[in-house]
């Protein structure tokens, strides 16, 4: 997470105040920018490492823009061309990964 957070908060001109690293049951992150606060799912260390990334832009992103309007979709694709990419490649994993034992 830190070498992400010193590439990517300049380049957004934003600051996080404290980031958290826990299991999340249905989301890959979440933002509270009043507290400029993130929380990334454990499970994306997992993941490839461009998944992470684009999860840490993203949540970072809404620092500065916070819904998913058209302005955060701009921002999105200029600053990662390729997020679409990891979104879908999120999207068809598994949040977390469960164990059933009968």
């Amino acid at each position: 997470m830190p070498p992400l957070l010193a590439k990517w908060e300049p380049l957004l001109g934003v600051r996080v105040a404290r980031f958290y690293v826990q299991r999340m049951k249905t989301k890959w992150g979440s933002c509270n920018a009043g507290a400029r606060h993130i929380r990334l799912n454990t499970e994306l260390a997992k993941k490839p490492p461009e998944c992470l990334e684009y999860i840490v832009v993203h949540e970072l992103l809404h620092l500065r823009e916070p819904t998913h309007n058209e302005r955060f979709v701009a921002l999105m694709t200029r600053l990662m061309p390729n997020w679409r990419d990891c979104r879908d490649a999120l999207n068809r994993l598994p949040v977390r990964n469960e164990h059933w034992l009968y």
